[in-house]
């Protein structure tokens, strides 16, 4: 029998094991199918500026996505090879070479790769019109998009996932043929060294934490460029991950065995011995796993705040459901008397004086576009938002409120996530200096012509007087009316009456970046799905590994008078030592990351990242609880009939 012929009969009879591993690469291979096709769907290159966002989000979560896969592929594979190096012992002591045997399990390898890739892009052009629908409705797009396969995508998705099979095959291939009989038949019974201390790396896996941390927090007031910070961050966190686990964590575990008050009590010496033995094989798994659970809530947690802040942000840009300006009483009667003659009902009229200005920082630090502005009063930014009822307006005008020589700041309509922070700072209007009060983004002009691009300052009356003497107002008008989805044709009436036809509906007022955030919405939505099925497969493989390793010893505690209860105890504390650990580190790592996602939009996404982090809790104490019972099954039931 050839090493082919092997390889597919040993694949056969271990699908069963492969299950999960299997189940996680097919939903992978589907998605990044379809991550992928978004930049070959001809539909979609038609629909001008608004593929932009998809694309550009969809190579990046695709690249994300192969980030992480890799590392659990890896790690995946390295428990199959353990669990099977006895098994690669007889075969050896049956006198088949170890080249051969490299190569069957090479070929293995490669034959569940090309078995998941079949079926992970059967399922993702199967699911590919309720892919690209889902993202036409998640981006508000009006456009049918027809159902397509792309052979490209496919191509490149066979490059990309074919290389990382065929580097696995020849990294099995490596690890057999260098491996030795005597090790392979006793691999199971191997006792885990003793871990070895190491102060250094223990320490500078914290401070890395921590600075990492730090630099998350404050990049903006130490100036630093977003792309640097959040790179900084993440290597930083990463690296200090990797060795909280690998040292820091050793230290603690010793200086817990140390504590007999606190190990000799119950079953907790058989549980934090397990843990603190196991760390110097287990801690990449235990790094990996807090990363990719930082990864599934900060995933889940940005979708939600788009989503959120997508729904917010359309109030900013279209307040009113038909915007021009004018300062001519007759244009306004015209126009009031243009609304009534249609079955649209005039709800409201609101009328803002916008005054230009120049601005000077003291700093010199460039915020407005070529040092242009717009002016109003406090009256009427609390008429305005009087007017459009803007939640809790009360409270926000008693917060905003100018003083004399004060000034708020308000970014521009068009303006969707903005590092920059000017409060404090002091600004010279028209060469008169005011400090900075409150910067926010409040709904005033909408992203119309001439003003949707413009920041605003609000200054308290009798200064926004002084400064009105010696310039000209332009007159804003924002009216509302009933079924302003279907007011088309009264902007183009209006328009002919309007000097200039200036006049903005609210259909037309958004700008391209709004329809992104539907799109990082869908898509981190299907990331953190992904995501969350890959720790769980960590997690699994790695509790796996130490139930096989544990049924000898729990046999030998059976027999000397351990319980089941005790057993159950024991293993539930072991498992959720093991859970608790990586989640608790990784819920950490995704609240700075979304603290700098805050910092960066100047919103606050408390509500999303508690829902999310609620939902990754309760999800991973139900597979916590069904694992700890498999478990406690495979090293108490199971191993007394061995």
């Amino acid at each position: 029998m050839n090493s082919f012929k092997i390889a597919y009969k040993l694949l056969t009879n271990n699908l069963r094991i492969y299950g999960l591993y299997v189940i996680v690469l097919v939903v992978t291979v589907a998605t990044y199918y379809n991550f992928v096709a978004i930049q070959y769907n001809d539909t979609f290159v038609q629909l001008t500026q608004r593929l932009q966002s998809a694309v550009v989000a969809s190579m990046t979560s695709g690249f994300v996505l192969m980030c992480t896969v890799v590392f659990f592929m890896w790690h995946a594979n390295g428990f199959f090879f353990k669990q099977r190096q006895k098994e690669t012992g007889i075969y050896m002591l049956m006198g088949i070479s170890s080249s051969k045997i490299g190569r069957v399990f090479a070929i293995e390898s490669m034959l569940l790769g090309g078995l998941s890739m079949v079926v992970g892009l059967t399922v993702g052009v199967m699911f590919s019109k309720l892919f690209f629908m889902l993202l036409g409705k998640a981006m508000s797009l009006e456009v049918e998009i027809p159902f397509t396969i792309s052979f490209k995508a496919m191509i490149q998705l066979v490059i990309v996932f074919g290389l990382i099979f065929a580097l696995l095959g020849r990294k099995n291939y490596n690890e057999v043929k260098k491996s030795r009989l005597i090790d392979m038949i006793h691999a199971t019974k191997a006792k885990p060294a003793v871990p070895q201390l190491n102060y250094v790396k223990g320490i500078l896996g914290v401070v890395c934490i921590a600075v990492g941390y730090l630099v998350a927090l404050t990049f903006l007031r130490w100036n630093l460029d977003l792309l640097f910070a959040a790179m900084t961050t993440l290597v930083l966190v990463s690296a200090g991950t990797y060795f909280f686990f690998g040292s820091c964590l050793t230290i603690m575990f010793k200086k817990l065995l140390k504590s007999k008050q606190m190990v000799y009590k119950d079953v907790r010496l058989v549980s934090i011995s397990n843990l603190f033995f196991r760390l110097k094989a287990n801690y990449r798994s235990l790094a990996m796993t807090a990363i990719l659970a930082a990864a599934t809530v900060t995933a889940f947690s940005i979708s939600l705040a788009f989503k959120q802040y997508a729904e917010d942000h359309k109030l900013i840009e279209a307040p009113y459901s038909i915007t021009y300006a004018s300062s001519d009483p007759d244009i306004k009667d015209k126009v009031r008397q243009a609304i009534e003659a249609t079955d649209h009902q005039l709800i409201g009229w609101n009328e803002l004086r916008l005054l230009p200005i120049k601005t000077e920082y003291a700093s010199h630090i460039r915020i407005d576009p070529q040092n242009e502005a717009i002016l109003i009063s406090y009256s009427q930014l609390q008429r305005t938002l009087e007017f459009l009822e803007y939640k809790n307006f009360e409270k926000l005008l008693r917060e905003m409120e100018p003083q004399s020589n004060e000034i708020v700041f308000l970014f521009s309509a068009r303006t969707m996530a903005s590092p920059v922070r000017v409060h404090g700072e002091e600004v010279k209007i028209n060469g008169e200096p005011y400090r900075v009060k409150e910067a926010r983004q409040v709904p005033i002009t909408g992203n119309v012509d001439r003003f949707g691009n413009k920041n605003i300052y609000v200054l308290p009356d009798k200064d926004y007087t002084k400064l009105q003497t010696n310039h000209d107002e332009t007159l804003l008008h924002g009216i509302r009316i009933s079924d302003q989805e279907n007011s088309e044709a009264l902007v183009q009436s209006l328009a002919a009456i309007v000097p200039g036809g200036k006049v903005n509906g609210s259909i037309n007022q958004y700008v391209q970046e709004y329809y992104a955030l539907g799109t990082f919405f869908f898509l981190g939505s299907i990331m953190s799905i992904v995501f969350m099925m890959a720790t769980f497969s960590t997690i699994y493989f790695k509790i796996l590994s130490d139930a096989f390793t544990d049924k000898e010893q729990y046999t030998i505690l059976k027999k000397i008078g351990m319980s089941e209860a005790e057993v159950g105890r024991s293993v539930y504390m072991q498992v959720g030592i093991a859970f608790i650990l990586p989640v608790l580190v990784g819920i950490a790592h995704s609240m700075v990351a979304m603290s700098m996602l805050e910092v960066i939009m100047s919103v606050q996404f408390v509500t999303q990242m508690l829902y999310s982090i609620g939902i990754f809790v309760v999800v991973m104490i139900a597979f916590y609880v069904g694992l700890s019972k498999n478990y406690t099954r495979m090293v108490y039931t199971e191993a007394s009939r061995t």
